[in-house]
């Protein structure tokens, strides 16, 4: 698949989580991605050390203790680099100083990487730009379910990159998929595929619901609800316990391209999810 053509494993100084790697590993044996592991040494790390360092050292010594926290830095992300050989394989890697979505950023656009894969931490990925930053995939981690892929859809969407790449990755992986079909009851309008919205009622929403359902029902096991996409998405990944979420660009009034929908997305389901940007 296109979007697993190259992926991102971008690892922070400043938290990591295990699953990660195995998911990648899962991704690169079906999928046979190229993988490019980046080691982020978080600036803010590199200026706690200097704000204790200038009160207490003198200049020359606070250049010796930059350079002992960069080769401890480069030790680590050596023996992360090594552990992802044996897991996983072969792989391209770095090290970069830097804000972490900023240098992820960078690293999309000179590598040309279809889909990055990180892991969630409440009180760290909600501070990073990576949804606003970036228009590749993103595969955010937060452990593994049973073997069900769930694809995400609503009068808030086109739905037809969702299905199709559901689909797909059902059929790839040897996973169930299943499907849910969300009206959004505080946004009562039908999202054409250039992302423009018409306002629609009620019995119009729901017979194209009707209409997605008819098309898909042989192909998955598929769920319509009426709420908010938010809830309803984590309420049936919860039931089915899926192991992965696939969601495409909902439209909804929270941001631009539902930018902080899907914030609020990845807070709620606590399930892997794959946004599709």
């Amino acid at each position: 698949m296109e979007i697993f053509k190259k992926l991102l494993l971008p690892i922070s100084s400043e938290f990591f989580n295990e699953n990660v790697i195995e998911r990648v590993k899962n991704i690169v044996e079906v999928f046979g991605s190229e993988l490019v592991v980046a080691y982020i040494v978080e600036k803010k790390t590199m200026k706690k050390v200097d704000e204790v360092a200038e009160l207490f050292l003198t200049e020359e010594q606070r250049k010796e203790m930059e350079e002992e926290v960069i080769n401890e830095s480069k030790l680590i992300a050596s023996h992360f680099f090594e552990r992802i050989e044996r897991e996983i394989g072969k792989h391209e890697n770095m090290i970069v100083f830097g804000e972490y979505s900023e240098e992820i950023k960078k690293i999309v656009e000179e590598k040309k990487i279809t889909c990055v894969v990180t892991s969630f931490e409440k009180e760290c990925l909600i501070k990073y730009r990576l949804f606003e930053m970036l228009s590749v995939p993103i595969l955010v981690e937060f452990g593994r379910g049973e073997k069900k892929i769930l694809g995400v859809c609503s009068n808030l969407a086109p739905n037809k990159r969702v299905p199709k790449i559901t689909l797909e990755m059902a059929e790839k992986m040897n996973y169930e998929p299943f499907f849910i079909y969300i009206i959004d009851k505080e946004e009562k309008v039908e999202v054409d595929e250039y992302g423009h919205k018409i306002e629609r009622d009620l019995d119009y929403l729901k017979m194209k619901a009707k209409e997605f359902i008819e098309k898909y029902k042989d192909k998955a096991i598929i769920r319509m609800s009426i709420g908010t996409i938010e809830n309803e998405m984590a309420k049936y990944a919860d039931e089915i316990n899926a192991d992965l979420v696939v969601i495409g660009r909902e439209m909804k009034r929270k941001g631009i391209f539902g930018k902080e929908i899907k914030r609020e997305m990845v807070e709620k389901v606590k399930h892997s999810l794959l946004l599709l940007n």
